[in-house]
């Protein structure tokens, strides 16, 4: 797996849950910046006791109020986060961030045993616009799960497989019983479905050019589902006969 890249793609994506569009960035004068600098800083400490090194502060030209700083909180992975100020609000992404990358080498393997993985293409762990409830030392997000899970969070992945010769299909049914064993709520599953044929096909290949189908699956509490008798072809779309 490109993690290195996908990183990048799943911090903007926590980034863009929280967010929305904010539409342009406007300058400030040094005053302004130092002033909701030391703002984040304090918010940081105060939440989670932990220090907060900014590298960035930006403000949002339409709205003239908004602002948005980026930097690393000082933990033990000197965790890359954003703090959001918008309409006299104030949130972050740090929960988001810490559990998403906590989940990215289970969902892995579970990926890898229920079917014959492509690529793991996005994986986010988020409460979207919400401010997080969790303060402090944040807990492991399988000791969330293992509690009763937290329908404030959605799980939001796409994965890219390949078909088995029609054996990716009990995989979907068996990788949603286990996202449900985990404890999640909210799922935003996004599955795409290759030809065995792009195994031996060279890089270059559009891959679209062999996708057979997408399974779109988005169930608002998987607790209340019986996967068993849970009709697929509600969610599939056939691209390529």
């Amino acid at each position: 797996m490109r993690w290195g890249k996908k990183l990048i793609l799943a911090v903007c994506m926590v980034f863009f849950l929280l967010t929305g569009c904010t539409g342009g960035v406007e300058d400030m004068n040094q005053a302004e910046e130092k002033e909701i600098k030391e703002k984040a800083i304090q918010y940081i400490k105060n939440t989670y006791n932990k220090d907060f090194k900014v590298s960035e502060v930006s403000k949002d030209r339409f709205t003239g109020q908004n602002y948005t700083v980026r930097g690393n909180i000082k933990d033990e992975k000197n965790t890359q986060v954003s703090v959001l100020m918008e309409q006299g609000e104030i949130r972050d992404t740090y929960v988001g961030t810490l559990w998403t990358e906590e989940l990215k080498p289970k969902m892995t393997t579970l990926a890898q045993k229920h079917f014959d993985v492509r690529e793991l293409e996005h994986i986010v762990f988020s409460n979207g616009r919400k401010r997080d409830k969790y303060t402090g030392d944040i807990p492991s997000v399988f000791h969330v799960l293992e509690n009763g899970g937290d329908p404030d969070y959605t799980l939001d992945l796409t994965l890219r497989v390949y078909e088995q010769n029609g054996q990716y299909e009990q995989g979907v049914r068996s990788f949603l019983q286990e996202i449900e064993k985990l404890g999640f709520n909210k799922v935003i599953i996004e599955i795409y479905v290759s030809d065995d044929k792009l195994k031996s096909i060279a890089e270059e290949t559009k891959e679209s050019e062999y996708t057979l189908y997408r399974y779109n699956i988005v169930i608002d509490d998987i607790q209340k589902v019986d996967i068993d008798s849970l009709d697929l072809d509600r969610y599939k779309t056939v691209i390529k006969h």
